[in-house]
């Protein structure tokens, strides 16, 4: 039936789906009743009242956080039809607001089935409606194999890669876009990592275990992945790119700094600003030695709703403004990257 590991968190609703098979993330359903409230004091005397210790309210809080964890069951397994509205809703978390047709990229993972792996919650009870949700996705897609007739839903890619590096990244980033684009080899792939926002991580494993074995054995091999990451960056400090030089110069008067300037200003101030990953394991492909990376940071407030989850968040008194990271890596990266993935579990 697939592997089974233990696993604990508070992932809420979001995607639709059911699956095939290669893991279950093992989650058993258990409330804490809350404590008895203490009597009332009948003297009414405020000075009866005992000061609470720094420790008893932690001790609170932590009973309080272990009352609110919801266990469940979760399944691994190929993508099939009935996941689409899931992965549709999963890809619109890394594509916000675009032109891209997310129906026919739905349709796309699941033709490559049994590569990839959604994640579903497992349902005992047979008697119950069944629930398509979809919690997480990890697969990849080639994105240069026709080049002479592309799907519709490839050219919106390119088309937005291509736009968000004209506006701020490197020359070179937007010229190797370009030629990936007109490569028309195969040896392209675009890896979406999606998971339902504060989804545990003890997934990570086993999601990338299954990419790294399919990936090995496909017969035309990857040379180029492109990751598209969800971060944050401190508010404060992405305002600050263009301002100033890596190298500490004092910044140059408004008016006289080039694009191109401005362009390698602004990546040195987001390389140094303190950033939170939406899925934590991102940060790890930043810490390896093998192969080679390039990237760029975008921002996308402006393409989210102000209530919503994927906006800025505080933290720690600290705002963090949604971004995102273009990465564009050779195959030994990517290969480190899912082994360092296979090896630990990211908390």
């Amino acid at each position: 039936m697939g592997r089974v590991f233990k696993k604990k968190g508070g992932a809420k609703r979001e995607a639709e789906d059911e699956k095939k098979e290669e893991l279950v993330i093992k989650k058993k359903a258990k409330k804490e009743k809350s404590p008895e409230p203490e009597p009332e004091s009948e003297s009414g005397d405020d000075d009866d009242v005992e000061d609470v210790s720094d420790e008893e309210v932690e001790d609170e809080d932590e009973d309080e956080e272990e009352q609110n964890i919801m266990d469940f069951d979760f399944e691994g397994s190929a993508p099939v039809d009935d996941d689409r509205d899931g992965i549709v809703n999963l890809l619109t978390q890394t594509f916000l607001r675009t032109d891209i047709d997310m129906k026919a990229m739905a349709e796309s993972i699941i033709s490559k089935a049994p590569h990839g792996l959604v994640l579903t919650q497992v349902d005992d009870d047979e008697e119950a409606e069944q629930d398509f949700m979809v919690y997480g996705l990890c697969t990849t897609l080639a994105l240069n194999e026709n080049k002479e007739n592309p799907p519709k839903f490839i050219k919106d890619i390119f088309t937005y890669l291509l736009n968000r590096a004209k506006k701020g990244a490197p020359t070179e980033i937007y010229k190797k876009i370009e030629e990936i684009q007109e490569a028309g080899d195969g040896k392209t792939g675009l890896f979406v990592n999606e998971r339902l926002l504060n989804f545990p991580t003890i997934v990570v494993p086993q999601l990338f275990e299954s990419i790294k074995n399919d990936v090995d054995n496909f017969e035309t091999k990857y040379k180029t992945i492109i990751y598209i990451q969800k971060l944050r960056i401190a508010e404060g400090e992405e305002s600050n790119a263009g301002s100033s030089s890596s190298s500490g110069a004092p910044p140059k008067k408004k008016g006289k700094m080039g694009k191109a300037e401005k362009k390698r200003a602004a990546a040195a101030a987001l390389a140094n600003a303190e950033i939170e990953f939406d899925n934590p394991e991102d940060r790890i492909l930043f810490q390896l030695k093998e192969g080679k990376e390039v990237h760029f940071d975008f921002p996308v407030h402006m393409d989210v709703e102000p209530g919503s989850k994927f906006h800025t968040i505080e933290k720690e008194g600290k705002k963090y403004n949604p971004f995102r990271r273009l990465v564009i890596m050779d195959d030994k990266r990517f290969d480190a990257f899912l082994k360092k993935g296979c090896d630990s579990i990211v908390v």
